[in-house]
């Protein structure tokens, strides 16, 4: 008996002694325990690579993973500590729920703390409460949304936890809406995105959707999934991460060093300008310390007379092994979230269903339709929901041509085979109406189905069908698809071949096959524009930038474009009105620039442009002739009478030029004109930023960044 308790002071003194080291900043590590499955929430195996990295920077670390999950049962290992890094399961299972007392006493010390993923998400009350005091912000069921998703981020901040990173995307389970300090005070978000409308396809729930993300995300807010925080008057620093849902994304080199910056950080130690770096796990390393989750795969499982979903998913049953291999290889969290993702979906179509049976009227039956459309959007081979079949066939027979469309495009989501082939029907018949052809085509495309290879290169043929389906080659994963537009990109014309280029630098496995043609000189490197190159050097890096380098504005359109992007911060963004930004575009836009239909049509249509990406806009505002299309340079025109006349060339033929001018088309005969000239400027004058107060460009961005048109203030 004493020398058990000999020994377990030993071990005591063994996992303190890097604790109380005075000379090193001191990290402790607490580690939550089993959640999901495999390579899912590795909360101590992440833990211990993070110690590890931290141990070898060179910075003077001393970090330590405590042996046991949970929280430590002799609480004084945390005292000497600069900072505590916590990754565990949230709400009900957060490791600091029945210790927020005498964790809050550590945070009045001044001690840091990091939250990794699920650790951020923490019960209203006073744990949530406590957790806004410590890190400036958290997860708030009902409020927050936890997509898998892969953001952009490619803007930073000016901060320590930044240092050394450079753009990149890693999909993960990256939770976004969250619930931040009033005005964000003390915090600085360090990872923002832009959510595409994909991640919110998921009926509302507590953590699936809300009226305000949805409303957030349509209005064109940035959402922050990692940011920094100064707790008031010096008392401490804090850091919330909401990625490492997926273990192997420690790979990452970005992922793991603004982390590995967060920590150091919090923990007062200064911040190397390259940031921390850290070698790459390979697969053994990536393998090792995981939690032993066998026994969720051996578990015994209860054998009722009608297996429900949630008695399927446990391995052991029976019936598992009649499931398909897709259904087997996910994991238990996996079926859990989609089990209860289709129980509500399930149970929203059941009820929109019934209300479609008793709608009286095609405009009603048209309007709910709409509302399904909308709410099911992205998603496709959905169980259709009881009694859909029957219904569906009374659709079918109606006589609006709208009821009939929109209750095919339903039969397609609920994955209905003849309802697809019929929409395959209607987009290889050219006699049929071109808007009709154009709805099958996009329905097809949101459900990603790739035997519309074959389709959509008979279409390259058809002018009015071109344009769609060169976009559309961006859903098919296929060198063979690449291959097709390269080949056909000589008969293209420049909006098409714009277009190709922009859809090749869309997945990195098409942007290979866009470098090949470009070294073989099939597709010429000017016909590749400013902003797709950075794509380009993004995805591909060294191979296409040592070889084509990527063009820079003039020295001083550069200094404008890093000042309204020091300017343009996440918080700036976070405050800034796209209502008034409309307002703003009204101004001075929108003689030229058409948005979701309003303004003129002298310059590019701005509806489905790259608007949301900052350095896309800043470049074609502040330096509007840097990268610009032929279509769209200046042209003057001289008559025989005198006139000068200055636009752009919409339409010509052997008789006659009509030229777009402000505010008027002009047509005019080719035996009236006495000269023309083509200039290396655009119509779009420099210098319209600088005519606007700060507030009024910050508006316009946010204008700028929003999916669909918001109201007038």
């Amino acid at each position: 008996m004493r020398l058990k308790l000999l020994l377990k002071v030993f071990l005591l003194l063994v996992v303190s002694l890097p604790i109380v080291a005075a000379d090193k900043a001191n990290v402790v590590f607490i580690s939550g325990g089993k959640s999901h499955g495999p390579m899912e929430h590795e909360h101590r195996a992440g833990n211990i690579l993070l110690a590890k990295w931290l141990n070898e920077s060179g910075l003077g670390i001393e970090a330590t993973v405590l042996p046991d999950v949970g929280y430590p049962k002799d609480g004084s290992v945390l005292r000497n500590a600069d900072t505590i890094v916590v990754f565990c399961s949230g709400q009900n299972g957060h490791v600091l729920n029945s210790h927020l007392e005498e964790f809050d006493k550590l945070m009045k010390q001044g001690i840091g703390l990091v939250l990794i993923h699920f650790a951020t998400e923490v019960k209203i009350g006073e744990p949530g409460k406590k957790v806004l005091e410590w890190v400036g912000g958290y997860c708030e069921l009902n409020w927050s949304v936890n997509p898998h998703w892969a953001p952009r981020f490619q803007d930073f901040p000016d901060h320590p936890v930044v240092n050394g990173l450079v753009p990149f995307s890693v999909h993960d389970e990256w939770y976004y809406h969250m619930r931040f300090v009033d005005g964000m005070k003390g915090v600085t978000p360090i990872l923002s995105a832009h959510p595409p409308a994909e991640t919110l396809v998921r009926p509302d729930g507590p953590r699936f959707g809300n009226p305000d993300v949805r409303k957030a995300v349509a209005a064109g807010e940035i959402q922050h999934v990692a940011w920094a925080y100064e707790r008031p008057d010096g008392k401490g620093r804090g850091f919330g991460f909401t990625g490492a849902h997926n273990h192997k994304n420690w790979q990452d080199d970005n992922f793991r060093k603004v982390v590995l910056n967060a920590i150091a950080w919090t923990a007062h130690v200064e911040i190397p300008e390259e940031g921390i770096d850290s070698s790459a796990p390979d697969e053994e390393e990536i393998l090792a310390n995981l939690d032993d989750k066998s026994d969720w795969e051996s578990r015994p499982a209860p054998t009722p007379t009608k297996p429900a979903v949630r008695e399927l998913i446990v391995k052991g049953h029976p019936l598992w092994k009649s499931q398909p291999e897709g259904f087997r290889n996910l994991s238990l969290e996996e079926h859990r979230m989609k089990g209860v993702r289709e129980m509500d979906a399930k149970a929203s179509l059941k009820l929109l269903v019934d209300a479609l049976y008793k709608a009286e009227g095609t405009q009603l039956q048209a309007s709910l339709m709409n509302g399904i459309l909308l709410g099911l959007e992205g998603r496709r081979d959905l169980e259709p929901p009881e009694g859909w079949q029957d219904l569906s066939v009374h659709l079918d027979e109606s006589e609006d041509s709208e009821v009939r469309k929109l209750a095919t495009q339903l039969s397609q989501i609920f994955g209905d085979e003849s309802a697809i082939q019929r929409a395959f029907a209607v987009l290889r018949d050219s006699n049929a109406e071109i808007a009709a052809r154009r709805t099958s085509l996009a329905s097809l495309v949101s459900q990603q189905r790739q035997d519309l290879l074959s389709v959509l290169e008979a279409l390259l043929d058809e002018n009015a069908l071109r344009l769609d389906a060169v976009r559309a080659f961006r859903v098919i994963e296929s060198t063979r698809a690449a291959a097709i537009l390269v080949d056909r990109f000589p008969s293209f014309d420049a909006e098409a071949q714009r277009a190709a280029v922009e859809t090749l630098a869309g997945r990195r496995s098409h942007a290979e096959v866009l470098l090949a043609a470009l070294e073989e000189n099939k597709i010429p490197r000017e016909a590749v524009p400013v902003y797709t190159a950075r794509t380009l050097s993004d995805l591909l890096g060294e191979s296409f930038i040592s070889k084509y380098g990527v063009e820079e504005p003039s020295a001083d359109k550069k200094a404008l474009i890093e000042k309204y992007k020091q300017m343009a911060t996440p918080q700036a963004m976070a405050m800034a009105d796209a209502s008034r930004g409309r307002v703003v575009k009204q101004q001075l836009c929108s003689a030229c620039h058409k948005m979701y239909g309003e303004g003129g049509v002298i310059g590019p249509d701005l509806t489905g442009s790259n608007r949301g990406d900052l350095d896309y806009l800043l470049l074609n505002i502040i330096d509007p002739s840097f990268d610009i299309a032929d279509s769209y340079r200046m042209v003057t025109v001289e008559t025989t009478d005198g006139q000068v006349l200055v636009g752009t060339v919409v339409e010509e033929d052997p008789q006659k030029i009509v030229l777009n001018m402000v505010g008027m088309e002009k047509i005019i005969a080719k035996s009236d004109v006495k000269s023309r000239a083509v200039s290396d400027f655009s119509m779009m004058p420099e210098g319209l930023l600088q005519t606007l107060k700060d507030d009024e460009v910050l508006d316009l961005f946010k204008y700028f960044q929003t999916q669909e048109q918001v109201s007038l203030p």
